[in-house]
C-alpha cells in the first residue's frame, strides 16, 4: 500500500494530501489471529481524511472539476488497498517452491467447497542433489475435523507420529483432496512411474480391481507431458473411490478418471500420509494445522 500512495503526487488536481491526512490514510500490514491460524490482514484506515484536503486558488470555474477529480482519484487508491488485502488472505504459498495454493476451493466432483490444512513439497534426488519435483496441498472438508475430538490438546509431533489420526482422516467419508502444482518439467510417464514405485509395494496382492484401477490410473499420464505449473487433483470422494483431474495450468474444471478401488485409493492416500510419506513438510504442515485447529 505504502507503494501506491508513494505513486501519487503529493500535489494532484491542485490538490494537497496533508501530513495529517497521510498519517490517517495509513495502511499497514500486521498480524491477526483469524479462529486457530495465523494470517496476514492488511489493514486500512481512512476515517475523516477527505476533511484534510486543502484547494488551493483556482478559478471558480475549474474548482468543482478538480475536487470531483481528485475525489475520484481518493476512491481508486483505497478500492486497490481494498482489493488487495482481500486477495493476500486468499491464498498461502508453499514457502520452499512459492507455489500458491487457495485456502478455499470448490473441486471437480466435489459438491461443498473444500479448505486447505497444509503444504509441503516433494523432492527428487539425483546422486546427492535434491531437486524439487512439485509444492502440494492437503484440501478436506471441514466436517472431516469435527471427528477428530479425541486428539484435541495433542501437539504437532504427537499427530504427525500417530497413524490412526490419519486412518480416521482417510476413512471418512467426506471429501479431501491433495492438489500437486508441477514447479519443472516432467514427462506423464516418468510421473506415474515414480507414483507407481509408491503405491505397488502398498499392494500385498492385487486383485482384478485394483489391477484395472492401476491401469486407469497410469493411462491418464502416458503420453502426456506435465510441463512446469500443471496441476493435478487426486480427490479422494470416499475411502474406496478417488477421482483424477489433470490440467496445464490452473485448478481442473473436468475430471479424467475415477479410480475404484480401495486398495489402490488408500496405498496412494499412505505414499503421502503413512509412516514413510513421499514428501514429509506436507505431512508436518498438516500435523502442525491439526495442532491447531483441535483445541
Amino acid at each position: 500500500m505504502d507503494g501506491v500512495l508513494a505513486a501519487v503526487p503529493s500535489v494532484v488536481c491542485g490538490v494537497s494530501l496533508h501530513s495529517s491526512c497521510r498519517n490517517k490514510v495509513n495502511a499497514v500490514s500486521r498480524l491477526h489471529f483469524q479462529g486457530s491460524s495465523l494470517r496476514p490482514v492488511s489493514m486500512l484506515q481512512t476515517e475523516n481524511c477527505v476533511s484534510s484536503l486543502s484547494i488551493y486558488p483556482s478559478p471558480k470555474r475549474h474548482s468543482l472539476r478538480r475536487k470531483r477529480h481528485c475525489g475520484e482519484i481518493s476512491r481508486c487508491i483505497v478500492k486497490s488497498a481494498a482489493s488487495s488485502a482481500g486477495n493476500v488472505d486468499e491464498y498461502a504459498q508453499e514457502s520452499a517452491t512459492s507455489v500458491k495454493f487457495q485456502r478455499t476451493v470448490t473441486l471437480p466432483g466435489c459438491s461443498s467447497p473444500l479448505s486447505l490444512l497444509g503444504t509441503g513439497f516433494r523432492e527428487k534426488k539425483f546422486a546427492i542433489i535434491g531437486v524439487k519435483v512439485y509444492a502440494a496441498g492437503l484440501y478436506v472438508n471441514e466436517s472431516i475435523l469435527s471427528g477428530l475430538s479425541a486428539w484435541k490438546g495433542r501437539s504437532s509431533d504427537e499427530i504427525q507420529i500417530d497413524s490412526s489420526l490419519f486412518s480416521s482422516i482417510f476413512q471418512a467419508q467426506a471429501a479431501k483432496s491433495l492438489q500437486i502444482v508441477l514447479v519443472r518439467d516432467v514427462d506423464g510417464k516418468t510421473f506415474w512411474d515414480a507414483l507407481d514405485e509408491a503405491i505397488s509395494p502398498r499392494i500385498k496382492s492385487q486383485s482384478s480391481d485394483d489391477k484395472t484401477a492401476l491401469s486407469t490410473f497410469s493411462g491418464i499420464f502416458q503420453n502426456r507431458p506435465l510441463n512446469k505449473g500443471s496441476v493435478i487433483l487426486l480427490t479422494w470422494i470416499s475411502p474406496s473411490k478417488m477421482l483424477v483431474s489433470v490440467s496445464s495450468g490452473g485448478l481442473p474444471t473436468d475430471v479424467d478418471a475415477a479410480i475404484e478401488s480401495v486398495n489402490v485409493t488408500s496405498a496412494l492416500f499412505d505414499v503421502f500420509f503413512g509412516d514413510s510419506p513421499v514428501s514429509p513438510t506436507l505431512k508436518s504442515s498438516v500435523a502442525n494445522q491439526l495442532a491447531m485447529s483441535l483445541v
